[in-house]
């Protein structure tokens, strides 16, 4: 009995003693900002570059591309590279049969060696004085026409790579049929890359050849600037077409990689800038919460140009200022702050 009166005694001494402490630390939220200051965070304010951009999404293809096209209707008879490969400018890539009958090559080829063998024939005959200036003339104007047709025949035939590069797309398959005109296999140069976009003609006044463009892929970033700008509008994208080059290689981004590329329209240097959300709008006046020895402080200022996403600030705000950025909501003028990392 003792032992159970002994332990309700210290039970209900706990209880006193916690309720006594609770009394004691018990403030709200408000108490406690009251007394130590509404937890901000601020940015310190400095001179930074404005700029203006425009933004659009575009696969990267070579600086340099050539697609190599068929010139003859049949099956193909070999491919000799992949994709990725090097190869360099006439370098064989795909061939057809050398009986192809729109190529002719075997017939050709038997004209080009009779007349190699008249015109051999005809120069040492001219060299012993045989015959005149004249009939070696015709004969040698035949070889070179034979020899122009047999050249002419084996590009329909074997198909060589048009520049130096790497592939970077196969359409045909050994074995698949084709027709003339039909695209066979595409190069891309290794010295840079280059964007196609199709710009909105209220935006084609902002650009020029030579505007810098920066491309974005991951981690990776390509300097370059605008090349080309069509002059008339793309009737089905109702667009301007402009290309967009990036000298130099970059083993790290492969080609038809989609990229980030921006359009640098404008670019204004040692302006203080203030981002969209950490303004207030009344009235027709912007404000901004500064930091002033712990205190919130509202203060009007004069914006000029913007980007949507940042206001140039003109008047009402110095380098070296706190501003306040985050906390925003629970502030007034004036009112106790503390700065939280």
């Amino acid at each position: 009995m003792k032992k159970l009166m002994l332990i309700g005694l210290i039970t209900a001494a706990l209880l006193i003693g916690a309720c006594g402490k609770k009394n004691e630390t018990g403030k709200n939220i408000e108490q406690i900002q009251r007394e130590q200051g509404i937890p901000v965070r601020v940015r310190i304010l400095e001179l930074e570059r404005f700029t203006r951009e425009l933004d659009y999404n575009a696969a990267l293809g070579g600086r340099e591309e050539s697609t190599a096209s068929a010139m003859v209707s049949d099956f193909v008879t070999s491919v000799k590279v992949r994709v990725g490969d090097r190869v360099s400018a006439g370098q064989l890539v795909l061939t057809f049969p050398r009986n192809t009958p729109a190529a002719q090559y075997e017939q050709a080829s038997a004209a080009f060696e009779a007349t190699r063998k008249a015109y051999e024939r005809m120069s040492n005959l001219f060299a012993q004085g045989a015959i005149s200036r004249q009939d070696l003339d015709n004969v040698e104007t035949q070889y070179k026409v034979a020899q122009a047709n047999l050249e002419a025949s084996s590009q329909m035939i074997n198909v060589t790579s048009p520049i130096s590069g790497v592939v970077t797309n196969i359409m045909v398959n050994t074995g698949d049929k084709t027709y003339p005109g039909q695209p066979l296999f595409t190069v891309s140069s290794t010295n840079g890359f280059k964007a196609r976009l199709m710009i909105p003609a209220q935006d084609i006044q902002l650009l020029k050849p030579g505007t810098p463009a920066t491309a974005i892929w991951g981690d990776q970033t390509l300097k370059g600037s605008v090349s080309r700008i069509a002059l008339a509008l793309d009737p089905y994208a109702k667009a301007v077409p402009v290309e967009v080059t990036f000298p130099g290689a970059n083993p790290r981004i492969s080609f038809g990689s989609t990229a980030q590329i921006k359009l640098l329209t404008l670019a204004r240097e040692n302006v203080i800038l203030v981002n969209r959300e950490h303004m207030i709008s009344e009235n027709d006046t912007k404000y901004v919460w500064v930091n002033e020895n712990n205190h919130a402080v509202k203060r009007g200022i004069e914006t000029g140009l913007d980007n949507q996403l940042q206001y140039e600030v003109v008047s009402g705000l110095e380098p070296g200022e706190a501003l306040i950025v985050e906390g925003l909501s629970l502030l007034d003028d004036s009112a106790l702050i503390r700065v939280i990392d």
